[in-house]
C-alpha cells in the first residue's frame, strides 16, 4: 500500500510497565500540525528474520514465525517540552527543570500513527506497546539563515499481553477510526485524528 503523508500521531501511556497493565487514557498525547510537527515514524523488523534450511543440495525449509525486534524512529519538529519530558521519563522538579540519569525509567505507550493512501482514505499503523528513547541532541550555530534542531526519537516495541505487537488498517476495508482506535487501545480515545481531535466520552 502506498502511503502518503504523516497527519497525525497519537501516543496513550500505560498505567504500569506490567505486562497486564491497562491504558491511561485521559493522558493521551496529540502531535499533529498544530502541536509538535511530526515529520516521519519509521517501523522497522516488523518479521522475523528468515533463515533456509538445506537438504538434499536445495532450499529445503524457510524458518521464519513470528515478529522480529520491532523497533524504530519518531522525528518531530518541536516536541512539546513537558511532553517530551514525560515520553522518556525525565524527573521534572519544582523549578521546572528535567533531569536524566541513572535511576530513568522511560514508561510504555501506544502509539497510533494516521496517513493516507493514493486515493486520500485513511491508513493507521498501531504500536500497541512501545518505550522510547533519545540519543542526541545537536543545536547548531546561526549563519545567514537561522539553523534549526529537530526533535529526534527512537523507539523499541513490544508484544501486549495478547501478543500483538504491531496492527495496521485501512478505509481501503470500510475499516472506520473508531474501530481502529478500539482496535489498539480497547476503545476510542478521540472522535477522530483528521480534525484537532477531540476527546471521546465514555
Amino acid at each position: 500500500m502506498l502511503l502518503t503523508g504523516l497527519h497525525a500521531v497519537l501516543l496513550v501511556p500505560y498505567t504500569t510497565r506490567a505486562i497486564d497493565s491497562d491504558l491511561d487514557k485521559s493522558k493521551y498525547i496529540l502531535l499533529n500540525g498544530s502541536n509538535g510537527g511530526p515529520t516521519q515514524v519509521n517501523i522497522q523488523n516488523l518479521s522475523a528474520t528468515q533463515t533456509t534450511k538445506y537438504g538434499g543440495d536445495s532450499a529445503y525449509l524457510v524458518i521464519g514465525s513470528g515478529n522480529g525486534q520491532v523497533s524504530g524512529s519518531f522525528n518531530l519538529l518541536d516536541f512539546p517540552f513537558d511532553k517530551l519530558n514525560e515520553v522518556l521519563g525525565y524527573r521534572t522538579d519544582s523549578q521546572g527543570i528535567a533531569h536524566h540519569g541513572n535511576q530513568t525509567i522511560a514508561p510504555y505507550y501506544a502509539m497510533y500513527v494516521l496517513s493516507h493512501d493514493k486515493d486520500g482514505k485513511a491508513a493507521w499503523l498501531g504500536l500497541p506497546r512501545v518505550q522510547f528513547a533519545r540519543g542526541d541532541v545537536n543545536p547548531q550555530t546561526n549563519s545567514d539563515n537561522t539553523v534549526t534542531s529537530t526533535d529526534q526519537l527512537t523507539w523499541r516495541g513490544m508484544n501486549r499481553k495478547d501478543g500483538d505487537i504491531f496492527i495496521q488498517g485501512s478505509e481501503q476495508k470500510e475499516t472506520t477510526e473508531t474501530q481502529f482506535q478500539t482496535a489498539l487501545f480497547g476503545k476510542q480515545v478521540l472522535t477522530s485524528l483528521e480534525g484537532a481531535g477531540t476527546p471521546s466520552l465514555g
